[in-house]
């Protein structure tokens, strides 16, 4: 479904990404996971069609990505930013509802996919004709979300979407993404820095490190087979405080 070929970035001097080639699974998910600046959130731009390559080519369902066709491959695909990128003037069903519309659909089709992807992402249906900043920051992803599924896409990527959530939060947002991921079987790439999300919502992770692929994997490959020294840093400075203290005792 989703491969990228010898793909390279550099702005100015800052080589972000190395040329590099990657496959997805189909109706798997990849985690891209790395700290800030290793290029993983350029990786994602790249793939989204909001930046182009330097070297190297996106290929979508075995046929490259072009400007003659991107718009096509864009509404294949779902894409969800931090911040969740709503439009603060418009209402939350206006939100998520937008493409859509855009596309002529009629109201009972619409309401029909709405209804769907409530139940799976739990918003209250109190909170359509609300705007953005009148709810919370996890209901905002779940708008978001559901924005980004309602065209049913091929493909959902996900750029550090709980990355300003508070932990509880977070951790129900957690749950529910990897029911949704399971239930849809969509083919999910989402970026973390965060190794715990990236064991919990990925079937593979690909660790970054200075816009290389540093180890490809399974989170126990990681751990437990790590082939790059940088690798084995990245994990043990993100072990938990009662962890240690575990340990200490």
């Amino acid at each position: 479904m989703l491969e990228v070929r010898e793909v390279s970035k550099r702005f100015g001097s800052t080589q972000a990404l190395a040329p590099l080639s990657l496959r997805f699974q189909r109706g798997g998910t990849t985690a891209l996971l790395g700290p800030s600046g290793c290029g993983k959130s350029t990786l994602l731009r790249i793939i989204v069609g909001l930046l182009s390559t330097d070297t190297g080519a996106v290929w979508f369902d075995e046929t490259p990505v072009t400007p003659a066709n991107l718009l096509a491959v864009r509404r294949r695909m779902g894409y969800v930013i931090q911040d969740g990128g709503l439009f603060p003037h418009m209402t939350i069903f206006d939100n998520i509802t937008l493409m859509a519309r855009n596309l002529k659909w009629d109201r009972q089709r619409i309401d029909t996919k709405l209804a769907e992807l409530m139940a799976i992402t739990h918003l209250p249906a109190e909170s359509l004709n609300r705007f953005p900043t009148q709810v919370s920051g996890g209901q905002r992803q779940r708008v978001s979300l559901m924005r980004a599924l309602f065209l049913e896409p091929d493909v959902l990527l996900l750029d550090e979407p709980m990355g300003a959530l508070d932990p509880l939060i977070r951790n129900d947002l957690q749950r529910d993404l990897r029911e949704i991921f399971s239930r849809l079987q969509r083919t999910v790439v989402i970026v973390t820095h965060d190794i715990g999300e990236a064991g919990f919502l990925a079937d593979e992770i690909v660790v970054l490190k200075q816009g290389r692929i540093a180890q490809q994997g399974s989170l126990a490959d990681l751990v437990n087979r790590p082939e790059d020294e940088f690798v084995t840093r990245f994990i043990n400075a993100q072990r938990s405080p009662l962890e240690s203290l575990g340990g200490a005792s």
